[in-house]
């Protein structure tokens, strides 16, 4: 069921590959064969753009949520950090060419995979920080690392075929990433040990991973400011808000086009909320049919395997609910 015969990168506040099409601009662009950027290293620009070649796309949060939040706050925090992206300022009152569905009904999956018959682009806390489904050729989660974004894609044109999140839900200590989480005021969480972490700049910066944008270049001054920066201060909100060099990458690799709400967000091979379980209650196996390692976490120093493959999934003809600022909308 899973087929993990894909190219998978994971990021966390770290992975891109180098968009070369404009050098006065510090954002990234990932690649097929970009590999593992570690931190603020450099961006690579080797193979093809990754992108989503159908950008109306749906998210779930998984129902056990985090332990630091009520869910209603996680999901109030997940959405305003999509929207961001969504509404991000082209010019001209224009936005880009991108559209988030939230799903209303949550997923039953921390597990990061891309399967051939239905999918879900899941958002999960983890605690103990950890893969459920490792494949011994992986890193393990690297365990400073807040939040971990997987994105598969065919590994030869670049098309983006799903994206996980990940969040690391254990408790921060000195040695290790994590919680409390919350949604902080306006002018930051206060100082603490650890302090809490503002989830919606976690997610607004990973979301960006899931679009596609890696790390900005921090050798020129518009990445410093920029959401898609790979440092940031644990209590500060400042990533929630797209600076200049974010508005930049998500307007040029999605540009503003004609998807209207009644686009198709349905997943590849069709929605899957639940990869835990049969309708039955049986448990799904991890990895039944073998696997390619995926990245880890913000400061992993290996790239995933390079394998190749050409598989083409269309999108079922199904009717899903989405959540969208509140109301509950039926949109297909």
């Amino acid at each position: 069921m899973n087929d993990r015969c894909l190219h998978a990168v994971a990021l966390g506040l770290m992975v891109c590959a180098w968009f070369a099409a404009d050098r006065a601009s510090a954002y990234c662009q990932m690649t097929t064969q970009g590999g593992t950027q570690i931190g603020t290293s450099e961006c690579n620009e080797d193979g093809a753009p990754l992108v989503w070649s159908n950008p109306c796309l749906s998210y779930a949060i998984d129902y056990r949520g985090s332990d630091w939040m009520d869910f209603a706050d996680v999901e109030a925090a997940v959405d305003a950090s999509f929207e961001t992206w969504e509404k991000a300022d082209c010019g001209n009152g224009s936005t880009p060419n991108l559209i988030f569905k939230p799903s209303i009904t949550p997923s039953e999956c921390q597990r990061p995979e891309y399967n051939t018959t239905g999918n879900v682009n899941t958002i999960a806390f983890l605690n103990p920080w950890e893969d459920p489904c490792p494949d011994e050729d992986d890193p393990a989660y690297d365990p400073m690392a807040l939040a971990v974004t997987i994105v598969w894609h065919n590994q030869q044109t670049g098309e983006i075929l799903d994206a996980d999140i990940m969040i690391n839900d254990q408790r921060a200590t000195r040695t290790s990433a994590g919680g409390p989480y919350a949604n902080c005021p306006d002018e930051g969480c206060p100082p603490g040990n650890p302090g809490d972490a503002d989830l919606a700049s976690i997610v607004t910066h990973e979301a960006g991973h899931f679009i596609g944008i890696g790390h900005c270049d921090p050798s020129l001054p518009s990445c410093v400011e920029a959401t898609m920066f790979a440092v940031a201060e644990r209590t500060s909100v400042e990533k929630r808000t797209l600076a200049q060099d974010d508005r930049d990458a998500v307007c040029a690799i999605y540009p503003p086009g004609s998807l209207t709400e009644s686009c198709n967000a349905i997943p590849m091979g069709g929605l899957q909320l639940n990869c835990e379980t049969t309708d039955s209650g049986n448990p799904i196996a991890c990895n039944p049919t073998g696997s390619v390692s995926s990245g880890s976490g913000c400061s992993a120093a290996q790239a995933p395997g390079d394998t190749r493959v050409t598989l083409l999934l269309a999108l079922l003809g199904l009717t899903v609910l989405w959540r969208r600022s509140g109301q509950r909308d039926a949109r297909s």
